[in-house]
């Protein structure tokens, strides 16, 4: 084994101006893979992030609410009757919908996402809303989500060099006074937070009867399955109760079944492993056909075929691993560019290194089992 191994390292950084050519088509698979897959992972991600902030349970929402995002409100009136349960310690409403934010310095319009949350307890991981209660109750006054995009101006800057900046929702005259760290998605491109009192400032058409999102916090204790079965009957056909991890797993299936992230994304990995497949099948093909004398006479003194598939998987092994280790580099720069560019993280999984390392070898490994056939079906008689 160590033998085979040795003769093909020889072999391959013999000619180095042809090794660079073929770690760098792998090089360049490897960063395709890796930069497309973290991309749609990330937009996923990123997309289902205020889902995973919620700290209940359980959750309500209208039946006819496909994502929460262009959610059909239902009755608070439902959400109220669910502490009669001894289980459920406490409930919340949520208010969601889209604005019109006013950029004070360009006096264009741009769409944001408004959340009216209770700030007493609130049922999110929102850090650093409650301490902020006090203000948050003021009227007209709201939080805004620091990673929002630049086009809403430098709200930032404004707000810590100033105290507080003014600004118009819905051409309604609000104060923020603060900002906190959330994160965008592929269908918003910031936040703002208030207390629901706030929120129905901004949208008048709306009434405090009618929620988005109810928040149900269950006792220690309470199994979140059981507890649906039971509490459904509380709220008949006007509203659905499930468990948090059902709601983020029906946004992704959502935005899967919706949005083209997983064919787009998928698509280009795909692309990037054939480039791979192609390079390292060429280079080792044309290894195998330059040395086919050399495997010849290896056949004639009694080296069998396998010990030659030994020599060219050896070689795919060393191009897999000279193409990873760069190409998973600079997939990392490049997840910074993106991340700068999009504003929305892009980070590296370990799940999603290690998955696009197998997907290495089963490339250079598939292209040198090809390869190789070359070299077997090689006549000593016929070479010579």
């Amino acid at each position: 084994m160590l033998s085979s191994f040795v003769l093909a390292w020889r072999q391959i950084t013999h000619h180095r101006m042809k090794l660079a050519v073929a770690a760098a088509g792998v090089v360049v698979a490897v960063m395709l893979m890796l930069v497309q897959l973290g991309i749609r992972e990330g937009a996923m991600d990123n997309s289902v992030a205020i889902t995973r902030r919620i700290t209940a349970e359980l959750v309500v929402v209208s039946p006819r609410t496909k994502t929460i995002f262009q959610s059909t409100a239902f009755p608070r009136r439902l959400l109220y009757r669910l502490p009669a349960h001894p289980q459920v310690e406490r409930v919340q409403e949520l208010y969601m919908s889209q604005a019109r934010w006013r950029n004070p310095w360009t006096y264009r319009e741009f769409p944001i996402s408004v959340y009216g949350v209770n700030p007493d307890h609130t049922l999110l991981k929102l850090a650093g809303f409650e301490e902020r209660a006090e203000e948050l109750r003021l009227r007209d006054h709201v939080i805004f989500d620091r990673l929002s995009r630049d086009s809403f101006g430098p709200v930032i800057e404004t707000v810590e060099r100033e105290g507080q900046l003014e600004t118009e929702i819905n051409r309604r005259r609000v104060t923020v006074f603060d900002t906190i760290s959330v994160g965008i998605s592929m269908t918003t491109d910031g936040n703002l937070y208030a207390t629901p009192e706030n929120f129905l400032r901004m949208f008048p058409e709306r009434t405090s009867g009618a929620v988005d999102l109810g928040l149900v916090k269950l006792k220690p204790g309470a199994d979140p399955v059981a507890m649906c079965r039971e509490l459904q009957p509380y709220l008949g056909t006007e509203a659905v109760i499930m468990p948090q991890a059902a709601l983020v797993q029906s946004e992704v299936t959502f935005l899967r079944e919706n949005a083209p992230i997983d064919f787009i994304f998928g698509m280009g990995a795909a692309v990037g492993f054939f480039i791979g497949f192609v390079v390292v099948y060429q280079i080792l093909y044309t290894e195998v056909t330059n040395h086919l004398p050399q495997y010849a006479t290896l056949k004639a003194i009694g080296f069998t075929d396998r010990y030659l598939l030994r020599v060219v998987l050896s070689q795919a092994l060393i191009l897999s691993v000279l193409g990873y280790i760069p190409g998973f580099f600079l997939a990392l720069w490049l997840y910074g560019i993106a991340t700068r560019a999009i504003q929305m993280p892009f980070s590296m999984t370990l799940s999603r290194a290690v998955m696009v390392g197998t997907f290495t070898l089963v490339m250079c490994g598939l292209s040198g089992a090809i390869a190789v056939r070359k070299a077997q079906s090689a006549d000593p008689a016929d070479v010579f």
